[in-house]
Formats: C-alpha cells, sequence, structure tokens
C-alpha cells in the first residue's frame, strides 16, 4: 500500500514538475525572442505584421515566430542606448508607467555586470554591445505579468495534483484491502496448517524416537537403530522450526513483551553454552563484548537469534578455525557481529541464505544435520526489531553476519511483511 501511494505521488508530482518547468521555459524562449527580435529591429518591435512573419525563432531556426499586429502594443518595454558611459537616448513610449531617470537606473544596474540576457527587478533584459564603435543598447521588457501566471499555475497544478492524490487514496485504499484478502488468507491458513501439522507430528516422532531406545535397549547398539534416531532428531528439529516461523506470524496481533535489556548480557549468556562444543570440535571462540549495552526488543527472541547465529557458527567453521562474537555500539544503534571461518561462499550466495530451505552446501549440511531454516528465523526476528542483517565475506574462507539493531523504544513491527 506505502509502495502504491508513494509511487502515484511520484508520478503525479513529476508531471506537475514537467508542466510547470516546460512553462517556464517557452515563456521564457518567447521573451528572449521578443528581447532579441527588439534589438535587431534598432530598439522596437517590427510595425507590421508582415514584416513580423519574416522573424524567426532565434533559439529554434525551424519554427517563425508567432506575432501579431498587437505585439508591438502589448509588449511592454523600454530601451537605452549608451556609447562609453554616456546615455544617447532613452525610449519609455512602449512603458510610459516608467520614468527617464528610472529607467537609466535599471540600465546602469545592467551596465555594472552585462551577461546578455538577465533579469533586474521585474524586468527581463537584453544587452548588446558594438564593439565597434562603443554603443551599447540595454532593453528591458516588463516581466511581471508572465511570473503572476507563471507562479498561478504552479499553486493550481500543485493543488490539483495533491486533489488527485487525495481522491485517489480512497479507492485504491478500499480496492487494495479487497485484493489482499485472498492473500491474507492464503498465508493465515498456510501458518494454520503448518502449527496444525507440527502439533499431530509431534506425537509420532516422540514415538518413534522412545520405540528405537526400546529397541536399542533390547537389541543392542547398532547402525540401523542409530540411523532411525538421527533422522528422527532431525525431523523433531524441523518441526520445530517451522512451528516457530508459524509462531512468529501468528503472535502479529498479539502484544509483544518489548523492553530496554542489557544486550550484552544476553549475548555472553547464550555464547558461552556454545563455547564448550566450539573448543571440543578444535574451534577457537573469541570474545569481544563492550559491557552495558542495551537493546530494545522482546528479550527472548533476541537470545533466540544470538542461539541460532552460534549454532549456524559452530557447525559450518572449518577445522581449526575461529568463532568472533562482537557488540559495540554508536549513539543508539547497536552492533552486533558473528565472524567465522568457513568454506568459500560465492558472493552471489550470500543474500540467499536467509532464504527458506537454502543451505549454500547441501552435503555439509546433511552432516550437521541443518534444512537452511534457522538463517530464515533470524532474519525475521531481526526485521521484527526493526534491525538490519546482512552476510559478508571480509576476507576469503570467512563470513560474518553483521546485524543492526536499536536501543530507542519503537512500536513493534507487523511482521506479516517479512513471512
Amino acid at each position: 500500500m506505502r509502495i502504491v501511494l508513494l509511487a502515484l505521488i511520484i508520478i503525479v508530482f513529476s508531471q506537475v514538475f514537467a508542466v510547470n518547468v516546460m512553462n517556464v521555459y517557452q515563456r521564457d524562449t518567447e521573451i528572449r525572442n521578443i528581447l532579441h527580435i527588439i534589438a535587431e529591429n534598432g530598439g522596437m518591435l517590427p510595425s507590421s505584421h508582415e514584416k513580423a512573419e519574416n522573424y524567426i525563432d532565434f533559439f529554434n531556426p525551424f519554427k517563425k515566430i508567432e506575432i501579431t499586429k498587437d505585439t508591438p502594443y502589448s509588449t511592454r518595454y523600454f530601451v537605452v542606448n549608451l556609447k562609453g558611459n554616456f546615455v544617447t537616448s532613452i525610449s519609455i513610449k512602449n512603458l510610459p508607467l516608467i520614468s527617464e531617470s528610472e529607467a537609466v537606473e535599471f540600465a546602469s544596474q545592467v551596465v555594472v555586470n552585462p551577461t546578455g540576457y538577465g533579469f533586474v527587478g521585474d524586468y527581463r533584459y537584453y544587452y548588446v554591445s558594438n564593439e565597434k564603435n562603443g554603443s551599447a543598447m540595454v532593453i528591458c521588457l516588463d516581466y511581471s505579468k508572465e511570473l503572476r501566471e507563471t507562479f498561478k499555475l504552479a499553486s493550481i497544478s500543485t493543488l490539483s495534483g495533491l486533489l488527485c492524490i487525495l481522491l485517489l487514496i480512497i479507492p485504491i485504499r478500499f480496492f487494495s484491502k479487497k485484493a489482499m484478502l485472498p492473500v491474507e488468507n492464503a498465508i493465515n491458513k498456510q501458518r494454520q496448517f503448518i502449527t496444525d501439522a507440527g502439533h499431530e507430528l509431534k506425537t509420532p516422532i516422540a514415538i518413534i524416537s522412545a520405540d528405537a531406545d526400546v529397541l536399542e535397549m533390547c537389541e543392542g547398539e547398532s547402525e540401523w537403530i542409530d540411523s532411525i534416531k538421527n533422522q528422527t532428531a532431525r525431523l523433531d528439529q524441523l518441526v520445530k522450526n517451522l512451528v516457530t516461523l508459524s509462531k512468529l506470524g501468528e503472535e502479529e496481533n498479539k502484544p509483544q513483551k518489548y523492553a530496554l535489556f542489557n544486550f550484552s548480557n544476553s549475548v555472553k549468556e547464550i555464547s558461552s553454552s556454545f563455547e564448550t562444543l566450539a573448543k571440543t570440535n578444535g574451534l577457537e571462540f573469541i570474545y569481544d563484548i563492550s559491557p552495558s549495552v542495551n537493546v530494545f526488543g522482546n528479550e527472548d527472541e533476541i537470545k533466540q537469534l544470538v542461539s541460532i547465529l552460534c549454532d549456524n557458527a559452530v557447525k559450518y567453521t572449518t577445522k581449526g578455525g575461529i568463532i568472533k562474537v562482537s557488540v559495540y555500539r554508536s549513539g543508539k544503534t547497536v552492533y552486533f557481529d558473528m565472524y567465522n571461518d568457513c568454506e568459500n561462499i560465492d558472493s552471489d550466495k550470500l543474500e540467499k541464505l536467509f532464504d527458506r530451505f537454502y543451505r549454500a552446501d547441501s552435503s555439509r549440511s546433511r552432516e550437521t544435520g541443518g534444512y537452511g531454516i534457522g538463517l530464515s528465523i533470524a532474519h525475521v526476528i531481526v526485521q521484527r526489531h526493526k534491525g538490519k542483517i546482512k552476510a559478508v565475506c571480509t576476507k576469503p574462507n570467512s563470513v560474518t553476519f553483521k546485524i543492526t539493531l536499536t536501543s530507542k523504544p519503537f512500536k513493534p513491527t507487523d511482521v506479516k511483511r517479512f513471512l
């Protein structure tokens, strides 16, 4: 909805802007052409229609200027002729409201900084000089009427644009809600299906797991029983992840417990539980956590975010590699970086890491038990907290997940846009 309104506003005001720019350009071109004709005609407009037709548009040689018999009488201008620093003649017959002294004053302002065409007061001027005899001509044309009409058009077109937007907002909102209703219903049904299926699958998975344990006690260990237990554990984790994603959608309209909490302590608490496992696997676990860094949000969800990233790092860090957890703050913005050594990831695959069920290395994911859902959950959690998450390769054979959060209170984000 917001994107549609923004696009509508851009289109309407682009048209308004284009119309006004073309109007200003056309009016100014006409004025400059008239000034040029006056200069070519020795300081006056042609008095006959026949003679005026011979004048070509100075700025478009393929177009003739439309000057009627009334143009010399409707055009308000005065001419001051100079030679050196002296005024040789003044013509104010086409602008009787101005005195000769005022005409000379305007001409003197032009002479101080002569630039050909320009503006002085409400006048558009044209300065013409003859270097051979040292003479010059200053032609000032009253531009006030054109300015008023230009401003009037700009005001009317802007108000018309605003009115069009206001009139279109109502039907757009009405029809967009109707258009999105089937989509929202489909999404809600999908979430409900995942939740119901997850709950239904928990019981048979638990039974299979229990039967495998009993079978192992009776028959002893075997590769077949181990395979059943491993696949059951993986299936159980997959169901839990799917239910988690579904719950994040179902809770969009429920009150969330958002508050300011000590993010540094939460990161240290969660990551320390993975440190032992990392060291067991021969990995080096490094902390770079600034103390007393606070974040505004749901503490349980943020802890789940940290847990997902730590679990991901332990699973995919190459043997003898490094895992580094960093937390620091700049103003109201909090930065959380999770670095780990890993097999090289192509740059075009980094953005896909947050897609559901996407795995950069499928064979490695099967070994570690991953299904490619964890980072999707992490992405949703960060979005719910008005933050950003991205994966970058700061050096070969490594990946860093960079998360930005805030300590500034905000209204919880509606998550349906991210699911």
